[in-house]
């Protein structure tokens, strides 16, 4: 470090300063001190510049949205899509069905599925077309009709035939 300070001296002490030198010196000094105001200035209106394109460009995208959104006002289809969606609008002849206070479920639910739950003991294809096949031809009781009349006996009362596990195919029919 002392070698580079005894260099720097030295250098220093064999630099001749001339007339010229100096008025070289004077005159860089005083054009930077002219020139810094313009550049400072024009360096600020490329800022702006750059700031205001792209400001242009992000209303240019809003303005591009709000075209595209009035296109889809304009399609028929889409206009009655938000009726039914919004306004719960449905067409002549239509039922609609609300789902109140529904329970939306995470994605990922630690909760698992019981058996019990997940597995059915009837075969219900076979008790549908059972219940299909009887619903014609079952013969109304005068005693069950009074009983249901009433509404003493709900068992009395239900006229739903009852299958027999053990008779595939077969149905008795309870009286």
């Amino acid at each position: 470090m002392k070698r580079w300070a005894e260099d720097l001296g030295a250098w220093a002490t064999s630099l001749r300063f001339s007339g010229f030198t100096v008025l070289v010196v004077v005159l860089v000094m005083a054009g930077a001190v002219i020139v810094s105001p313009s550049l400072s200035t024009y360096v600020q209106q490329r800022r702006e510049i750059s700031e205001l394109r792209e400001s242009v460009r992000l209303h240019q995208e809003a303005v591009n949205e709000i075209d595209a959104e009035r296109a889809k006002w304009k399609d028929p289809v889409y206009v009655r899509s938000q009726a039914r969606d919004r306004l719960f609008y449905v067409l002549p002849g239509e039922t609609q069905l609300n789902v109140i206070d529904d329970i939306v479920m995470p994605v990922e639910s630690d909760e698992e599925t019981s058996a019990e739950l997940s597995r059915m003991n009837d075969n219900w294809a076979r008790g549908l077309a059972s219940s299909f096949l009887s619903a014609g031809t079952m013969e109304a009781d005068p005693a069950t009709a009074d009983a249901a009349a009433s509404g003493s006996d709900a068992d009395a009362s239900d006229p739903t035939p009852t299958t027999d596990p053990a008779s595939e195919g077969t149905e008795e029919t309870t009286e």
